[in-house]
C-alpha cells in the first residue's frame, strides 16, 4: 500500500486562523512554498506565523470533504475559494489537530529576508531611475538640456 499523507493544516497570526490548505505532500514542503511565494500556494507572510497546526486522514475524500467543511465553518480569511456566505446546517466529527514544528524555519526566515533585501533594492533602484528621467524631463521641457541629452541620457538607463 501507497504510504500517502492526506493532510489538513491551519495557519495562524496570532490567535485569528487566516488559511487552511490541504496537502497530498510532504507538510514541510507545502509550507515552504507558501512562505517562498510559489505558484499555485496562498503567499503567507512568516512573520506574522505564531503556529501551524495539522490533522491527518486516512483518505484523500475525508482530506476533501473536512477542507471544504472547516473553511465554511471558520471562514479564514486568506481562503477565498469554497467560502460560502451562508452557515453550515451540518457538523462532523471534530479531528485531532498537531503542532507542526520544522528545524528549518529559522533557516527559511534567513533566505526569506535576503529574498526581501534584494526586492527592496530592486524596488529603490526603479525609483531612483524614475526620478531621474522625471528630473532630466523637466530640465529638458525647461530648456536646461537639448532633446538629444535627454534621450541619450534615457538609452544610458537601459
Amino acid at each position: 500500500m501507497k504510504d500517502t499523507r492526506f493532510t489538513l493544516y491551519r495557519i495562524y497570526y496570532g490567535d485569528a486562523l487566516i488559511y487552511l490548505g490541504r496537502t497530498k505532500q510532504p507538510l514541510q514542503n507545502r509550507i515552504r512554498g507558501h512562505l517562498f511565494k510559489k505558484p499555485m500556494h496562498r503567499s503567507i507572510n512568516i512573520e506574522l506565523v505564531t503556529k501551524i497546526e495539522y490533522a491527518t486522514f486516512q483518505t484523500e475524500a475525508d482530506m476533501n470533504l473536512y477542507e471544504i467543511y472547516f473553511i465554511n465553518l471558520w471562514k479564514p480569511p486568506l481562503n477565498v475559494d469554497d467560502k460560502c456566505r451562508d452557515d453550515l446546517t451540518v457538523s462532523l466529527p471534530d479531528v485531532e489537530w498537531k503542532l507542526f514544528q520544522t528545524p528549518l524555519w529559522d533557516k527559511w526566515k534567513v533566505e526569506i529576508e535576503k529574498k526581501d533585501n534584494v526586492c527592496r533594492m530592486r524596488e529603490n533602484e526603479k525609483a531612483a531611475q524614475f526620478e531621474l528621467k522625471r528630473v532630466m524631463r523637466k530640465k529638458w521641457h525647461d530648456g536646461e538640456i537639448s532633446e538629444e541629452t535627454y534621450y541619450n541620457f534615457i538609452e544610458s538607463l537601459v
